[in-house]
């Protein structure tokens, strides 16, 4: 029977073997990056960064097209007209005029020819009275002018904002408080990136940890249950006993079989956040910081000074205090000036100057618009982003402080786990030498080795909830950016 039993453990002990070295070169089939050049990598690739990045730019944009609001818009306006103008011109006070002139002609001829006779002067009056009649019938009384053409009316116009009412200046100071508000976005979906990354990439070392503390499970229980279906046929432990062996070399099995899977799909998550067509193979270890943490009120005030979705908040307000003021504006009159020159003067209308400048005023007297309303909705809209910068100012503190709370319980976590760990370790070799040696119970062996799986999965865990909730307080505190400075100084965390 010796021959069996022994072909029987070569080959669990080579497929154990296959089933480590197979994981082992999986883990290394793909590419290979530090934290710090998977971060690089995600933030030049990050589709979600890159619509942020766009957003920023427009708003940038959309500021440099208003810094000019104020200056002289100078229009250049050609027109083609062909016109037709009819003019009715009343001839009969000109027929009189005419008429009273050379009366007041004839009246004075007398002084004018003292040595004409007097009947000779009649008779010149006479004949002019009566021929300044006949011409004068044969006049209308009006006179019906027409004309038509084509003109080519070529023009310079300028229009130069005097006074708004405060539109210019608040619609300049709602587009710089927009390139803030899209800067804050842009340092803000960083931020939720580089978190992600952190799920992930540390995600991905968590799952190899506990694959591999899977695997050395799984392994030592097949160990056991060969030696127990020994000891079974040696007569040294019952069936029952054998069984509860086997159940939990089963156990062993099926909670080897999901880490396997777990690290499989996180391999996944990392690949597909980084945008790699294959697997990613961190390089980085999970880390702890070997000393506490600066005090919490230090990162409460860097999150209150600096922090990107406060910022936000803080460009988001200030938009609404423009917007009052652009609502104000609309009830207050404008003053402009404006001027227009003609540049085919030759060609042009009658009564059209060939320059005009001048100074004018437009005031709206009534319009569909409530603009009394419209400046009410602008104060609420104000007050509205001033409750939400407090709120978020609020939250903001509580956040802080819990993830600092939460970074240091994971670090004291860690450290004190090494303790169990070793002891867990000790347990397991004494446990497992006496049953080898046939003088321990099946039970006590598989408590040892659950024990030494918990202890070993607690502490990478304990890792793991180290890195993320640090991640979590920088986010918080507004100094995600120097995680990259955690990781390489902190210790790679051991299980």
């Amino acid at each position: 029977m010796a021959a069996p039993r022994s072909w029987i453990r070569t080959i669990a002990t080579s497929s154990a073997a296959w089933a480590v070295l197979a994981h082992a070169a999986a883990a290394q089939d793909g590419a290979a990056l530090s934290f710090t050049a998977a971060q690089e990598q995600l933030l030049n690739r990050s589709d979600n960064l890159a619509a942020a990045r766009a957003g920023l730019r427009a708003s940038q944009d959309q500021a440099d097209a208003v810094r000019m609001l104020g200056t002289p818009s100078i229009f250049l306006d050609a027109q083609l007209l062909r016109y037709q103008k009819t003019i009715d011109i009343p001839l009969d006070p000109a027929k009189e005029l005419v008429q009273s002139s050379v009366d007041g002609f004839l009246a004075s001829l007398p002084a004018l020819l003292p040595n004409v006779p007097g009947g000779l002067l009649d008779a010149i009056s006479n004949n002019v009275s009566q021929g300044l009649s006949g011409v004068l019938s044969g006049v209308p009384g009006a006179a019906r002018l027409s004309t038509e053409q084509i003109l080519f009316r070529p023009t310079v116009a300028a229009v130069a904002p005097i006074y708004t009412g405060g539109l210019i200046t608040a619609t300049k100071a709602a587009a710089n408080a927009g390139v803030r508000q899209a800067d804050a976005e842009l340092a803000s979906a960083a931020d939720l990136a580089v978190l992600r990354l952190v799920q992930a990439y540390f995600g991905q070392q968590l799952a190899h940890q506990v694959l591999t503390v899977s695997t050395d499970n799984r392994d030592g229980f097949e160990r056991h249950y060969q030696d127990a279906l020994k000891f079974e046929r040696e007569g040294f432990i019952s069936k029952a006993q054998r069984l509860q062996v086997q159940v939990a070399r089963d156990a062993a099995v099926r909670q080897y079989d999901r880490a396997a899977a777990e690290y499989e799909t996180s391999r996944s998550v990392l690949a597909k956040l980084l945008d790699e067509p294959g697997a990613v193979t961190p390089t980085s270890p999970l880390f702890v910081g070997a000393a506490p943490l600066e005090p919490a009120q230090i990162y409460v005030a860097a999150a209150l000074a600096d922090q990107p979705e406060l910022r936000k908040l803080d460009a988001l307000r200030d938009q609404a205090a423009q917007g009052v003021k652009v609502a104000q504006a609309a009830q207050r009159p404008k003053v402009y000036g404006f001027a227009e020159y003609n540049l085919n003067p030759e060609d042009a209308f009658l009564i059209e100057p060939d320059w005009i400048f001048g100074v004018g005023v437009h005031y709206t007297l009534l319009s569909g618009m409530n603009r009394g309303k419209a400046v009410s909705a602008a104060r609420q809209k104000e007050l509205q982003a001033g409750h939400a910068v407090q709120a978020a100012r609020d939250a903001l503190e509580t956040a802080t402080l819990r993830a600092h709370r939460q970074v240091e319980t994971a670090r004291r976590q860690h450290a004190s786990l090494a303790i169990n760990i070793e002891a867990a370790n000790e347990n397991m070799r004494l446990q497992d030498l006496a049953f080898r040696e046939g003088q321990a119970n099946p039970a006590e062996v598989i408590d040892a080795r659950v024990a030494l799986s918990i202890a070993q999965t607690q502490r990478a865990a304990a890792a793991y909830e180290y890195d993320l909730a640090l991640a979590e307080l920088l986010i918080a505190s507004g100094r995600m950016q120097q995680y990259g400075d955690y990781v390489a100084r902190s210790e790679k965390a051991t299980p």
